[in-house]
């Protein structure tokens, strides 16, 4: 059996039967190409979850290999990173989620929904006056760039910017060294965050208004609030994972849909409760985050392995939500498939803060879509992003 690479082109394009190929082999297994364990059954993942011996901890060790003109280019962006809960455990894991946790709410998340649909109406509306073109640049990129842009606050005319920034700070969170433009791009994505929301700090500083930005700001002298550089770095987790991983939850579910006929067509009658089940169907089907990355805390056998401390873990989403040991017909779409188990936002204190923000824009999205133009079409097949840690199209050429 061939050896595990997350980025293989096999994984990249066909990432479903390319996991499929080692389960046999079993749950957990070691890749010498990434030096790393990779977790790919379900039960064994959703434990690897709970398990506290598995720490996210890392920014310490990433800034002491850096050094010279590297680190000098990477500083900013390092420190927006090192700002970023995911990559923290508690007691400061709790300490950076608190203060988005109390302002980004359900609730919160709830009032935006009437504008969501004009947003998306908007945006079918451009595609409209084609017959055809990319989805991804017309649709799944700009909607949810213009909504977490609607929720903290940034001005209509000030929005352009925010997918061009989230297409470079991935540049440092995918960890793309073998750009020979790297540093360049890590450099000018850590500058150009902290120009364009400085400006914002000081207007909702000394004018709040009700958005997300307010509230975090309101925080600021808080025990327990958050510094400035902190507050750059929670924003810049926000605007990147609420832009990067909706936009690629919408684009493989797209995909998704207009490849099951059936599926689609049933897909596009459904409403409430319904369509909240397909919803959490797509998510499993397609995760937009294929492998989270996890460190070995101290020595432990989980599932039969014997993990050492300082090993790298990989927690292959993507591949344990079509775990058969878990999922009926783990390959079909199955819209109202219940109970459905899948792991998509994470488990426990990493539960992603914006799962109900990316159901809301699913659900406001995907039936429009399909129901505005019931003869779209893929025209060709998608292109993905050659990455570790997402399943995100580059590209979906489609007709309409």
């Amino acid at each position: 059996m061939a050896d595990i690479n997350l980025l293989d082109p096999q994984a990249i394009d066909y990432p479903h039967e390319y996991f499929k190929q080692f389960r046999d082999a079993g749950p957990i297994q070691w890749s010498d190409r990434h030096r790393a364990w990779i977790v790919i059954g379900h039960p064994e993942l959703n434990a690897a979850f709970r398990d506290s011996r598995l720490s996210t901890e890392r920014m310490a060790g990433f800034r002491e290999r850096l050094s010279g003109p590297r680190a000098e280019a990477l500083s900013m962006a390092i420190d927006l990173l090192d700002g970023w809960m995911l990559f923290h455990e508690p007691p400061e894991h709790t300490r950076l989620r608190g203060p988005l946790a109390r302002s980004f709410t359900p609730r919160s998340v709830n009032a935006l929904e009437t504008r969501v649909d004009q947003i998306v109406d908007g945006l079918l509306s451009t595609m409209g006056q084609t017959s055809g073109g990319d989805v991804v640049e017309m649709l799944t990129h700009p909607l949810p760039a213009a909504v977490i842009a609607e929720l903290f606050g940034v001005p209509i005319d000030e929005r352009d910017w925010l997918a061009s920034w989230s297409e470079k700070f991935g540049v440092v969170v995918f960890g793309a060294v073998g750009r020979d433009d790297y540093d360049e791009v890590a450099r000018a994505a850590g500058a150009e965050l902290e120009g364009r929301l400085q400006p914002l700090f000081d207007r909702y500083r000394a004018e709040p208004e009700d958005n997300l930005l307010s509230l975090l700001l309101a925080e600021e002298n808080e025990v327990d609030g958050l510094t400035q550089i902190e507050l750059l770095g929670a924003c810049s987790l926000l605007l990147f994972a609420g832009h990067d991983t909706t936009a690629s939850l919408l684009g493989s579910a797209t995909v998704a849909l207009c490849r099951d006929p059936d599926a689609r067509a049933r897909f596009v009658d459904l409403e409430g409760a319904e369509l909240d089940t397909a919803i959490e169907e797509l998510l499993r089907f397609e995760a937009p985050a294929k492998a989270m990355m996890r460190t070995v805390a101290e020595d432990h056998e989980h599932a039969g392995v014997d993990m050492k401390t300082g090993q790298s873990v990989f927690f292959n989403i993507l591949a344990a939500n079509r775990d058969p040991r878990v999922f009926d017909s783990p390959d079909e779409i199955v819209l109202n498939r219940n109970p459905n188990p899948h792991l998509t936002f994470g488990f426990g204190h990493h539960f992603c803060l914006g799962a109900a923000l990316a159901r809301l824009e699913a659900k406001a999205t995907l039936p429009a879509l399909f129901r505005r133009f019931p003869e779209l079409q893929l025209d060709g097949n998608p292109t993905w992003r050659p990455t570790i840690s997402d399943r995100s199209p580059k590209s979906i050429s489609m007709s309409w």
